[in-house]
């Protein structure tokens, strides 16, 4: 059994893109995980064993194709489609759940797994300020590995966008926060985070959505014996939609380069299919990855996989 130190407690999983998925490593792995105790831990959280009885049900009622612009930004009110839901810069409302699996931790007995609550909320353009604004409130609830193994709640980040349209796509910029929650050391960082955010979406392709969320939160403020944290987080969306609903593409498990540890690199390499349906009136997607690390931190595992579950809102900014 390797003991870690508080640097590496840091990396984890994190998991799908951006602003409504996109999950980083340094979220639920061991990486960043103390000195693992006696003891059994809590058996995996894990939705990716429902996503077999989810993703049957795509094929009820198809989501509408994307129309060539989007009518949310002109004052409509149509039904979001596999575009829109894909396109983490776009202004709806939404919440999402996604499950990231580790199956196999180096140094411990069992898998590590973070469920995340991510609710959207959009707040549309206003006379003061001529751009729509998305806020998304992550919420991690994490299990750690055995032996030792817990679950809880980890650190929640607050993350806030200003939506710009533009001929090609979307744009933004804005701040991000992360504020230490966690119920055990394991699960967080035990550190006040904020730093620079920034998204890009190009959609001038029919059907293809290419671009990144940026996110680097820097440590400020915290317990003081833990280490500092200062960390770029690249979530890649690279997302073609096809019709009915079904769309395919790069996974959005996040890349990320450690300042504080001469930009050690976590990037992963992998795959995402899932479907955007209708169920009655209400607009769900859901979708399954798998990634693996080509290049990674010590203690973190070469797989993921995850599960991603999304109910849009009906109600939208102009």
């Amino acid at each position: 059994m390797r003991h870690r130190n508080d640097r590496q407690r840091k990396r984890g999983l994190e998991m799908p893109g951006g602003l409504v998925s996109g999950a980083r490593i340094d979220e639920v792995l061991p990486a960043r995980l103390s000195k693992p105790r006696g003891g059994r831990g809590r058996r995996v959280l894990s939705w990716a064993r429902i996503a077999l009885v989810l993703l049957p049900l795509a094929g009820t009622r198809p989501a509408p194709a994307a129309a060539p612009e989007d009518p949310r930004d002109s004052g409509g009110v149509d039904p979001p489609s596999g575009a829109d839901v894909n396109d983490p810069t776009a202004p709806l409302s939404l919440v999402q759940f996604r499950d990231i699996l580790a199956p196999d931790v180096p140094g411990y007995d069992g898998p590590a797994n973070q469920l995340e609550i991510q609710p959207v909320l959009p707040i549309g353009r206003s006379q003061h300020i001529p751009f729509a604004q998305l806020i998304k409130v992550t919420v991690p609830i994490a299990t750690s590995p055995d032996p030792g193994g817990t679950t809880g709640l980890g650190d929640v980040e607050i993350f806030d966008l200003a939506s710009i349209k533009a001929p090609w796509g979307r744009w933004g910029i804005g701040p991000v926060f992360v504020i230490p929650t966690a119920t055990d050391d394991e699960l967080g960082q035990g550190k006040w985070q904020a730093g620079p955010a920034a998204a890009i979406i190009v959609t001038a392709v029919k059907g293809l959505q290419a671009g990144a969320v940026f996110e680097n939160p820097i440590s400020f403020a915290g317990d003081s014996k833990r280490e500092r944290v200062n960390a770029l987080s690249i979530t890649p969306t690279v997302t073609y939609n096809l019709p009915s609903g079904w769309f395919g593409g790069y996974s959005d498990i996040d890349l990320e380069f450690d300042w504080e540890n001469g930009g050690e690199a976590t990037i992963p390499l992998g795959a995402q299919v899932g479907k955007v349906f209708k169920a009655g009136t209400v607009t769900l997607s859901a979708s399954v990855e798998t990634a693996y690390l080509v290049a990674r931190p010590d203690g973190t595992p070469r797989w993921v996989a995850g599960f991603e579950f999304t109910w849009v809102l009906p109600s939208h900014p102009k």
